[in-house]
């Protein structure tokens, strides 16, 4: 008997927000920026489908890129800051320190793992 290869798109690893996420995720994230700079920018949020609470924001100021966010349950909309991608790429280990390693796939928020190499990779995998 033939056996039947069905190819199967991969699932999306994360999710646009919901209004009501994304002006809660705006709102917290532009808290970070510096008014006496200039031009801070929200460039959007994705909230991870492996545990709903956490959210990435893409804001642009000066030395600011993005923010990890964490509400207190799955349903709230109460977000706070628990990690900032500066003007450069930060370490993994940070990232680490703040979310679980698929939460960090997920996101697919790049880091680096070795600073003699300027190696870069998403955090979430395991090496």
């Amino acid at each position: 008997m033939a056996a039947l290869a069905i190819a199967i798109p991969p699932a999306a690893a994360d999710r646009s927000p919901t209004k009501a996420e994304r002006k809660a995720i705006k709102r917290v994230a532009l808290t970070l920026c510096n008014p006496a700079v200039g031009d801070c920018r929200f460039g959007g949020a994705r909230v991870s489908t492996r545990n709903e609470r956490y959210a990435w924001a893409s804001v642009t100021d000066e030395g600011l890129s993005g923010a990890l966010l964490k509400r207190p349950t799955a349903d709230s909309r109460r977000f706070r800051v628990i990690g900032v991608q500066g003007g450069g790429i930060g370490a993994c280990s940070y990232w680490r320190k703040r979310a679980p390693r698929a939460v960090l796939r997920d996101l697919r928020i790049s880091g680096l793992v070795d600073a003699e190499t300027g190696a870069v990779r998403n955090c979430g995998r395991r090496r």
